[in-house]
């Protein structure tokens, strides 16, 4: 079957990518990054923060040290890694439904499109091209965790657990009828940062059980939403990180996203940079955002880096040059 894969351009899609390769091995497949950037996640300053480590920071800085020490890799690929590992072409898109875009989808012809974290709303043109329709994986239960932010919204209200919904795409936002809801425990102590990769792959585990119900001939059983249970949310605003702040629920542990980004890094330059990445240096840096911004808090910590490298060349022996 051929399956385009649409994702997100940041840390999150390449953890997604990461899990769901290897299980498309015997289907023919092809990635589109989304890459855009709400007006909002420029001036709330929690959503800069969170932006900032899910996109600017691996991204621009961390990704093209480990992709400069290929063909070693960490754990965890990044974008080009997956796309030389697994043979698959990845692109990034800022319009899905642009003529080029649809040209280039309708030329491939998939079966199937599949979003997870894509942030790209799919219109009647794309919608119309792969004969077994647009699935998504969102994470939040629907119908009532529609939209932006669900896990954050979950554990704001105290929920025991939160879902993770695949269903196919209508011409609405979250509103098709939905194939399986999958469901864990929440645990606020370790923030909101610490729920998403997990709830992905419960989507995308369904989404494996989706496919072999395609390719076996049998329609996927899909189930409608009810329009009475249906809640959408908006990217949250200032009152409503303040409001989690009052529940003592961070946006992000820096101690669980030092090691997701450290799962990316080859052992070598690991070794040579682990204090760059430990959760308080990792914290400083975010912070600095706010004084210095975006691109000057990127370009102290890429010197930082080239200096640790550098200090860890001059100090080995002569054995090793």
């Amino acid at each position: 079957m051929k399956i385009l894969f649409c994702t997100k351009n940041d840390i999150f899609g390449a953890t997604i990518l990461n899990f769901i390769l290897p299980r498309l091995a015997h289907h023919q497949v092809r990635v589109l990054l989304s890459d855009k950037t709400r007006s909002e996640e420029n001036k709330v300053p929690e959503l800069v923060e969170e932006k900032f480590l899910e996109r600017d920071f691996p991204l621009n800085v961390l990704f093209p040290f480990i992709d400069a020490a290929a063909p070693i890799t960490g754990p965890l690929l990044t974008f080009e890694g997956c796309a030389q590992k697994y043979g698959v072409d990845i692109q990034t898109t800022v319009n899905i439904n642009e003529l080029k875009s649809e040209q280039m989808i309708a030329n491939w012809a998939p079966d199937v499109i599949v979003s997870a974290r894509f942030s790209l709303i799919f219109k009647k043109n794309i919608e119309a091209i792969p004969r077994h329709g647009i699935f998504n994986i969102h994470p939040g239960a629907l119908p009532g965790y529609a939209g932006l932010c669900a896990p954050l919204r979950g554990l704001l209200n105290a929920d025991s657990q939160l879902g993770c919904t695949l269903h196919k795409v209508d011409m609405g936002i979250d509103t098709g009828p939905i194939h399986s809801v999958s469901y864990m425990p929440a645990s606020p102590e370790k923030s909101v940062f610490s729920h998403i990769s997990n709830l992905y792959e419960m989507g995308l585990t369904r989404l494996i059980d989706l496919l072999r119900e395609i390719d076996s001939g049998h329609p996927p059983v899909l189930q409608h939403q009810d329009p009475a249970d249906f809640r959408y949310y908006r990217l949250p605003g200032e009152e409503v990180f303040a409001e989690l702040a009052q529940k003592n629920i961070k946006p992000v542990a820096f101690d669980i996203y030092s090691q997701l980004v450290k799962k990316f890094c080859p052992e070598t330059l690991l070794t040579q940079i682990a204090a760059l990445l430990n959760p308080a240096a990792l914290a400083q840096l975010t912070d600095s955002i706010h004084t210095h911004g975006i691109d000057g808090a990127v370009g102290h910590y890429r010197d930082a880096i080239h200096a640790e490298l550098s200090l860890s060349e001059q100090s080995q022996p002569l054995s090793a040059l």
